[in-house]
C-alpha cells in the first residue's frame, strides 16, 4: 500500500515544483499564422484570435462570405477554397450550366433532394480545437457514426444516386476546380451540390461543360497531403472497402475497422492519407489503438489532428531508425523508435501550460533520455519551462 501511494502521489510531487497553469490566451493573428497567408489579396483575416483547445479560432472575410477556421491549417484551406468558389461561380454562369441550374431548380424529386453528398452540420456541445485529446483517458469521447450524417457520411439514397451519376458528377466538378468534394465549407459545398444536381437532372454533358472551364489545381486538404485521385474517382463505399482491406492486412480487428470507417468526420479526403500513413509504418506496434482512437473523433478539427499526428509519426522514422511503437498515454500519441527516441507529435497552434499538459509532463517525467514534443505551432513560455523541467525538449514550428 505504501508503494502504491508513492506511485499515485508522484505526479503531484513533481507538479509542486512546476509553473502554475495558465488560461488559453487571445493572440494577434500574426503570432500564429504566416505573413503571406495573412496578407493575401481578396480577403481579410481578423487580427484578434482566441485560442480554444490549443487551436487559433480565425475569422476570414471575403466577398464569398465570412468563414471561421479552427486552426491555422484550416485557415490556409479556407483561403485556398476561395479560388475554387470563384471558378465554380464562373462555371455556373456559362450557358449550358445556367440553363441546367434553372431546370434543376424546378425539379423537386425526393430522390434528388436526399442525395446531398456533403451535408454541412455541427454537433452541439462539441468545443472547438482539440483540447479533448489532452484530457485524461477517463473523460469519455463519444463516437460519431455514419448514421448521424456529416462530412463523410453516406445519406439515405446516396448509393442509388451514385449509380445514377449524381455524386459522380459532383466529384468530377470538384476535381475540375481542384476542390475537396467533401468540403465542410458551406458556400463551396452548396456550389458542388447545385452544379452536380444541374448536371444530373439537366442532362448536361460534363465532358462538354468542363472542357470550357479552366482546370483546377490539386487542392491541399492538410499540410501533409493533397486530395487523392481516389477521392475524386471512387465512391465513398468503394473507398470504405479499400480501407477495410488495408486495415485488416495490418492486423486490425473487424470491430475497430468498422468503428473507423463509419465515423462521419473521417471523410474519404481525410481517411485515405490516414490509412496510407499507417500502412507506411509496418514495424510499428499499436496501430490498432490509434485507429480505435481515430474512430472517436467528433469534429473535422479532431479528424485533422489525428491525420497530422499520424503523418508526423511516419516522418519521425528513418530507414536506420524506424518507428517501432505508437503508444497512447491517455489520448496523447507517443512515438518510439528502434534507436530509443521518444517523440510526441503535437499538431496544434499553441501549447499552453494547462492542467492536462502539466499532468502529462508530471506523469512522464524521465530526464536523461532523448525526448521531444514536436509542436507545429508555438508553445508558451510556461509550457516550455514546465516541459523542459520534466525532461522534454520542445521543438516549435515542426513539420506536419
Amino acid at each position: 500500500m505504501f508503494a502504491l501511494s508513492l506511485i499515485l502521489t508522484t505526479p503531484c510531487l513533481h507538479a509542486a515544483g512546476l509553473p502554475s497553469v495558465e488560461p488559453m490566451p487571445t493572440l494577434d493573428a500574426a503570432t500564429l499564422a504566416p505573413a503571406d497567408l495573412l496578407n493575401g489579396s481578396g480577403y481579410t483575416i481578423d487580427s484578434n484570435v482566441p485560442v480554444v483547445g490549443y487551436m487559433g479560432q480565425f475569422s476570414l472575410r471575403a466577398p464569398a462570405g465570412t468563414f471561421s477556421a479552427d486552426g491555422t491549417e484550416m485557415l490556409a484551406i479556407r483561403v485556398a477554397e476561395l479560388a475554387a468558389i470563384a471558378q465554380l461561380s464562373q462555371l455556373s454562369q456559362t450557358g449550358v450550366f445556367a440553363d441546367a441550374l434553372a431546370a434543376s431548380a424546378m425539379k423537386t424529386g425526393a430522390a434528388i433532394g436526399q442525395a446531398v453528398m456533403n451535408p454541412v452540420d455541427t454537433i452541439s456541445g462539441i468545443p472547438a480545437g482539440v483540447g479533448r485529446f489532452f484530457q485524461s483517458a477517463t473523460t469519455k469521447i463519444s463516437r460519431a457514426t455514419e448514421s448521424n450524417g456529416g462530412a463523410g457520411s453516406t445519406p439515405p439514397g446516396d448509393a442509388a444516386m451514385d449509380l445514377l451519376g449524381l455524386n459522380t458528377a459532383k466529384r468530377r466538378i470538384a476535381k475540375q476546380a481542384g476542390a475537396d468534394p467533401y468540403t465542410t465549407n458551406p458556400v463551396l459545398a452548396k456550389q458542388l451540390n447545385d452544379l452536380g444536381q444541374a448536371a444530373f437532372s439537366g442532362g448536361v454533358s460534363l465532358d462538354a461543360a468542363l472542357a470550357v472551364s479552366t482546370a483546377g489545381v490539386a487542392t491541399a486538404i492538410s499540410a501533409t497531403a493533397k486530395v487523392s485521385s481516389l477521392v475524386w474517382d471512387k465512391s465513398p463505399q468503394d473507398i470504405r472497402t479499400i480501407h477495410e482491406q488495408k486495415l485488416a492486412a495490418m492486423g486490425i480487428g473487424a470491430d475497430t475497422v468498422r468503428a473507423f470507417v463509419t465515423n462521419r468526420w473521417f471523410s474519404p479526403t481525410l481517411s485515405v492519407p490516414f490509412v496510407e500513413f499507417l500502412a507506411q509504418m509496418p514495424a510499428a506496434k499499436g496501430r490498432a489503438a490509434v485507429v480505435a482512437l481515430a474512430s472517436t473523433v467528433a469534429s473535422e478539427g479532431e479528424a485533422r489532428f489525428m491525420l497530422n499526428a499520424v503523418s508526423m509519426a511516419r516522418g519521425i522514422g528513418t530507414e536506420r531508425d524506424p518507428v517501432v511503437a505508437l503508444d497512447l498515454t491517455g489520448r496523447i500519441l507517443i512515438v518510439r523508435t528502434r534507436g530509443g527516441r521518444t517523440e510526441v507529435p503535437a499538431p496544434v497552434d499553441y501549447v499552453a501550460w494547462t492542467e492536462p499538459v502539466m499532468a502529462f509532463a508530471a506523469r512522464n517525467n524521465s530526464k536523461g533520455a532523448r525526448r521531444e514534443v514536436l509542436v507545429t505551432g508555438i508553445a508558451s513560455a510556461r509550457a516550455r519551462e514546465g516541459l523542459q523541467a520534466t525532461g522534454w525538449d520542445v521543438r516549435e514550428h515542426s513539420k506536419r
